[in-house]
């Protein structure tokens, strides 16, 4: 208001003028929206129940009609007759047989007449079936449970029919039966008659006046619970445990009424119920809410309309002398609601694309998760012979290579689309650069190259950072150093900056002073890492692009290897640490790339303990029986999960989208649920939220499975109740570990890797030669370059396990370079043994 006050006059006057329209639009539009909504509902709860009312009317007199109808059929005096003979055991056989005939002729020239009766047959003293109109079911035995039992119709009569299942049909239905007496009044017999309810869903069907929403249907209680005895499209399978609203309750309880509420599928409706006393049943009549109202809505909605375009009308005249007083202001707003506009869209295009991220993350490693998971759990086949584990070892390579490449894509869309974000932790910074370079120590010996790694003495050895992401950035540089080396030396250089800039770097001068800077206690520090080589170079038009993604130089693109997203999705890393990367490079002479990331320095008391990778065999004993629910709509995948958890003792059951997680979870009470969260009819979320709404739901742990590729959208599926989640494609160690510590289960372990070589047979100093290979077969130096190729470490021990014991210095060779994954290096040296 202080703001308003202080504008001119004519903004002032233009301003308070609309917003006096727009209260007086919205006054008049509300209450003329109470006012019609009011006679509104008055008029529909009149259609109701005259509706109502006429279809009772109509249901009563039915059930009368069929009540005499068979009653006076039962009552002809040669049916009386012919059913004394066929029930008088004294009776001749010829009597008896023509009884039969005359019987079966009229009844079902009855039932013919009266397509209301679906089936007439009589019943002996032991229940027996000896005559029907169905021929198929003379001889049974008939149960007497669910018989209504008429003997005789006087005027105003009326009597409660018994509604059971059919075993036939599965519907609704009623069966009329008279016993047969002799003149002392004993029963000799019994006439019964299933009636066809065909014509009472052809009453309860017709809406007339009910507008397009409009629906009436009965209910009755069937055993101990509620169902739609007559209703169009009634599925019993939808309501397991009965149906149940605000006027089925009411009128199931002997009351009739009206109101508004919300239907048995949650659907606000406007309603009139009726208990039918006479036939034991409820009778609904009901419309949606939504149409009932819907002209109450348009009347205000153009009241309100009017009232604007009128008050429209009036402001021109006060608008156009205050444009002509603010001319330079409005270009101003202009310009700034322009701006407005490119912001709005910029944001469109980025939300278009992180939703097409999610969709090409779903749909990509879903697929995988089966084709990974399975194959891991075939391996868990300890009778499989070694050349299906061979196959099943192909899969799981070529699956985590498919993986990798698909990460670098998405990491990169990711990048572009600005939803990337650090996942800092504390880390040892000596570990991780010691165990790189025990990783590429047997590439650069196998190239004759020498790798040297210095670090400064003041470098902190904890910090706290995104690990993954630095480690990813030093695979990159140190693999492009080796790749492209031929002869001399790579050096890596870390130290903690100290301001320092090196020769044509190209740095942003002024943009940090010292290193480290300290606040609230924490020790911000500044690392800084150098990637030296003495290799081809880079020439100078192609340094240009060099970072941008899909791009390689002409000596990459020689090399047949790599995507051109490696050096992109490491500038992006670094710039997200706080830092940036840089390059000089001399053609024929080498390469230098540099970059600085922002860390914390913490204790080492601070890192968390790794957990050691074993294979889990089966569930410890003297435990409770897991029971383990695993919704998904694909059903390989909660097949491969099933087929896992079932493996080593847990208790399964699927479902296939939210609403029957929902009905298993509430019938078998699981103590875990897996859940997808992407999931057609209802999805993971909303399955989530209801089942942790409830109080015996938040004894559930229910764990997220997920393919999106965006681990940011954690919050979200904690925010919907979710204990955890776990990312597709899983590995079943996850899986396992995840179920230990939301139920505290234990298992029995098999340690997953072969048994290293020992120490004294695999010293440093061993290096093999292309003639200590030609010592084995042709066909064992195609399976060992195939499993280089494939990355695949454990079949190589397999293989190396093949060797003669006298050719230690081969296996000790072949194992040190597996362990070091030299996998390059083994290639060449096939390579040089026999011409591929």
């Amino acid at each position: 208001m202080l703001k308003l006050w202080n504008q001119s006059l004519t903004t002032k006057v233009a301003s308070s003028f609309l917003l006096l329209s727009f209260v007086s639009g919205g006054v008049v539009g509300g209450v003329a929206f109470v006012r019609a909504r009011e006679a509104l509902k008055q008029a529909a709860f009149n259609r109701l129940k005259v509706t109502a009312m006429l279809k009772e009317k109509e249901i009563s007199r039915w059930f009368e009609d069929q009540q005499r109808d068979f009653l006076l059929m039962t009552q002809f005096p040669d049916v009386q007759a012919n059913l004394k003979i066929l029930l008088d055991s004294g009776a001749s056989q010829v009597n008896r047989q023509t009884a039969y005939a005359l019987l079966c002729k009229y009844l079902t020239e009855f039932t013919q007449i009266k397509p209301n009766f679906k089936e007439i047959y009589l019943l002996d003293r032991s229940n027996r079936i000896i005559l029907s109109t169905d021929k198929i079911r003379e001889g049974q035995y008939e149960i007497l449970a669910n018989i209504t039992y008429v003997e005789q119709v006087e005027p105003g009569d009326t009597f409660a029919p018994i509604y059971y299942v059919s075993p036939f049909t599965g519907k609704p239905s009623i069966t009329l039966a008279t016993p047969l007496r002799d003149e002392p009044g004993k029963r000799q017999g019994m006439i019964l008659a299933h009636l066809n309810l065909d014509r009472i869903d052809q009453i309860v069907r017709e809406r007339t006046g009910l507008g397009g929403s409009g629906e009436t249907y009965l209910v009755g209680s069937l055993v101990t619970k509620n169902t739609f005895i007559s209703k169009e499209q009634a599925n019993a399978q939808e309501f397991p445990r009965g149906i149940s609203s605000q006027g089925i309750d009411a009128a199931m309880g002997g009351v009739s009424g009206s109101g508004l509420y919300q239907n048995y599928g949650g659907v606000p409706v406007i309603g009139v119920y009726r208990w039918l006393n006479d036939q034991d049943i409820a009778l609904l009549v009901e419309m949606h809410q939504e149409e009932a109202f819907a002209p109450a809505r348009q009347l205000a909605g153009t009241i309100m309309l009017v009232g604007l375009v009128t008050a429209g009308v009036l402001l021109t005249g006060v608008h156009w002398l205050s444009r002509q007083l603010t001319i330079s202001r409005k270009q101003l707003e202009d310009y700034s609601h322009r701006l407005e506009v490119k912001a709005q869209e910029a944001d469109t295009a980025n939300r278009a694309k992180s939703e097409f991220l999610a969709n090409m993350s779903h749909e990509l490693r879903t697929p995988l998760n089966a084709i990974l998971g399975f194959a891991q759990l075939m391996e868990r086949e300890s009778a499989l012979p070694i050349q299906q584990r061979e196959s099943l070892a192909i899969i799981n390579r070529s699956g985590e290579h498919l993986l990798h490449l698909i990460n670098d894509v998405l990491e990169m869309s990711k990048i572009e689309a600005g939803r990337t974000v650090l996942h800092p932790e504390p880390f040892d910074l000596h570990r991780l650069l010691q165990s790189l370079q025990e990783m590429f120590q047997i590439r650069a010996e196998a190239k004759y190259l020498s790798l040297w790694f210095d670090l400064n003495p003041d470098l902190p050895q904890y910090i706290n950072s995104d690990e993954g992401k630095l480690r990813q950035v030093l695979i990159n540089l140190l693999s492009n150093a080796v790749k492209f080396t031929e002869k001399g030396r790579i050096t890596l250089r870390v130290r903690r900056e100290q301001g320092s800039r090196g020769a044509g770097e190209q740095r942003e001068q002024g943009r940090r002073g010292d290193g480290e800077t300290g606040g609230q206690g924490e020790k911000q520090t500044t690392i800084y890492f150098e990637v030296e080589d003495t290799g081809r170079g880079i020439a100078p038009e192609e340094m240009d692009k060099l970072f941008d993604p899909f791009v390689q130089t002409a000596s990459g693109a020689q090399t047949e290897a790599g995507t051109g997203l490696g050096l992109a999705i490491s500038r992006e890393f670094v710039r997200l640490m706080g830092g940036d990367i840089y390059l000089t490079s001399t053609l024929g002479q080498g390469s230098t790339f540099s970059f600085d990331v922002q860390a914390t320095r913490v204790e080492r008391s601070q890192l968390e303990k790794p957990p050691a990778k074993r294979r889990v065999l089966q569930l410890a004993p003297d435990q409770p029986t897991y029971r383990i629910l695993i919704v998904d709509d694909k059903q390989e995948n909660h097949q491969l999960l099933a087929r896992l958890l079932n493996s080593v003792g847990f208790q399964t059951r699927t479902a296939n989208n939210g609403i029957e997680a929902i009905a298993v979870w509430q019938q078998w009470q699981p103590h875990l649920i897996w859940m997808d969260m992407r999931m057609p009819v209802m999805d993971g979320y909303e399955a989530t939220r209801q089942i942790k709404a409830q109080p015996q739901g938040q004894k559930t742990a229910i764990l997220a499975l997920t393919a999106s590729a965006f681990e940011e959208q954690r919050a979200k599926i904690l925010a919907a109740g979710c204990d955890d989640l776990v990312s597709k494609p899983f590995s079943e160690q996850v899986i396992f570990e995840k179920m230990a510590q939301q139920l505290g289960v234990r298992y029995l372990y098999q340690e997953q890797y072969p048994p290293a070589v020992p120490h004294s047979t695999a010293s440093q100093g061993i290096s093999l030669i292309s003639q200590d290979l030609k010592v084995m077969p042709a066909q064992w130096l195609a399976a060992l370059h195939q499993a280089a190729i494939e990355v695949d470490g454990e079949l190589i021990f397999q293989l190396i396990e093949q060797i003669p014991e006298a050719n230690h210095i081969l296996v000790q060779g072949l194992a040190t370079l597996t362990r070091n994954y030299g996998f390059d290096e083994i290639i060449e040296l096939i390579q040089q043994a026999w011409d591929f």
